[in-house]
């Protein structure tokens, strides 16, 4: 017998913080440095590969449940599908268990810095170098860390050194033609601009960074013809688009000046309504943990009145506004988060979970295999997605769904819950079924009571 749709533990992104993405400020959201050429372990392309790897990672640390090192091979191969918030607690077992190991201090910094907190990531930073002088990645980002603190000297340093360990480190000389850019020391800073862009053609924010060191050098052709092309590439610059603006105002071209200082004050007034949209969403997130639920819900409303395409307050907006029961409105503002980002993988999981609680299943599934789409590695949207296959009877691909959350995070209860009943229906191993109950029992007593009555008696 096949598990009822009613007797599923539908899981919608809410509360506790750990479950539910939030939409905090993160580093995507605030000014650049850009002195890494690439994001650190970028998703992988093949998630059985990556399921894989995570599988062998683990049976590796049944054997040796103390090896900080295996701890590190976990984290990233966790990191590789995605799963990012399992990945950390690997790399914080592994330097619970070493704390002379210099990688997982480095991914923690690389965790902080996407928070947006440059001090702690700075302290993370300094730990993985200290152990791992010529860790070229760990100073590079302490590097950048010490620019966005205004402690150009360190920085300097720092930089410095990672230029000897790598001379062709682009980002090592961009950094450093910041400080000289910062300084005053235009000719030194045109020098590590250009020398950071032969490294990297594409290499967009040293272009833009030249161009302003031509403007301020009074440079107006070059600057027009280097700041032309960078803003052709990222419209959105308020720098680019200011600098380029000051070098034809300069260079005689009157009209086109005034077209590109309107853009700039557009944008600048987008980025003003950003950071108020910001600053509210926050401050929504804030009276959410401390239960204040109509407070957050007009916080999150004013953020999207600020930005009405800000994806995160609408996914928040939704998460409360389910906690206090009002589903039809939550389904809304779900729907609404990814319209506004198409890519947004956990605003897809939650308005499948919104579809799946209005009956309509169908719909339900393209939104949980959207969320895949976009994060192969998202544990919470593979239990959905099985869930949503149990009740359309495709029981195969539903246990494949069920193993991968299991693979992706062992504790998961309702993971292990779901596909123990589902094992049963289906006339599997009974011995397999019965330790997947005892595992999701053991890790959430609680979901006893979602185990339909007809399977009671394989509660172990």
């Amino acid at each position: 017998m096949l598990l009822r749709t009613a007797s599923a533990v539908w899981c919608v992104c809410l509360l506790p913080a750990s479950q539910f993405v939030l939409g905090q400020t993160t580093a995507s959201q605030l000014p650049q440095l850009h002195l890494s050429a690439s994001p650190d372990n970028a998703g992988s392309a093949n998630l059985d590969d990556a399921l894989a790897r995570v599988t062998a990672a683990r049976q590796v640390l049944r054997v040796h449940p103390d090896s900080a090192s295996d701890y590190v091979s976990l984290g990233h191969a966790l990191k590789s599908t995605g799963e990012n918030d399992a990945a950390s607690r690997a790399f914080q077992r592994a330097r619970e268990l070493d704390p002379n190991l210099a990688e997982p201090w480095y991914q923690e910094g690389l965790r902080e810095a996407d928070r947006g907190d440059w001090s702690r990531a700075a302290e993370n930073f300094r730990r993985a170098a200290e152990l791992d002088p010529k860790n070229v990645l760990a100073r590079l980002e302490l590097g950048e860390m010490l620019l966005r603190a205004g402690d150009f000297e360190q920085a300097t340093t720092e930089l410095k050194l990672v230029s000897r360990l790598d001379p062709r480190n682009s980002g090592a000389h961009y950094g450093l033609g910041l400080v000289r850019l910062q300084q005053g020391d235009f000719a030194a800073a045109e020098g590590e601009f250009r020398r950071a862009i032969s490294l990297r053609p594409e290499f967009l924010p040293a272009q833009e960074s030249l161009g302003e060191t031509l403007v301020r050098e009074h440079r107006w052709g070059e600057a027009v013809a280097i700041l032309d092309a960078a803003v052709a590439s990222n419209s959105k610059s308020l720098n680019a688009t200011n600098a380029l603006a000051t070098a034809l105002a300069n260079s005689g071209d009157r009209q086109r000046a005034e077209q590109e200082f309107q853009k700039a004050r557009e944008i600048a007034r987008q980025e003003n309504a950003t950071a108020h949209a910001t600053g509210e969403n926050n401050r929504g997130l804030e009276l959410w943990y401390n239960g204040k639920l109509q407070e957050a819900a007009t916080a999150f409303r004013s953020a999207i009145a600020a930005d009405p395409r800000y994806a995160e307050a609408h996914n928040n907006l939704g998460g409360v506004l389910w906690q206090m029961d009002d589903h039809s409105s939550a389904g809304e503002e779900f729907e609404a988060a990814v319209r506004c980002r198409a890519d947004f993988a956990q605003g897809h999981n939650n308005w499948g979970s919104a579809l799946v609680h209005a009956g309509q299943i169908d719909r339900a599934l393209e939104e949980f295999r959207a969320a895949l789409k976009y994060q192969p590695g998202f544990a919470l949207a593979h239990l959905n997605l099985g869930k949503a296959l149990t009740a359309r009877h495709e029981v195969g691909a539903a246990e494949t769904e069920f193993r991968r959350a299991v693979a992706l995070v062992p504790e998961m209860a309702a993971a292990h819950l779901q596909l123990g009943l589902l094992l049963i229906s289906k006339g599997g191993s009974q011995a397999e079924a019965r330790a997947e109950l005892k595992e999701g029992l053991r890790l959430d007593p609680t979901l006893s009571s979602s185990i339909p009555p007809q399977y009671a008696h394989e509660l172990p």
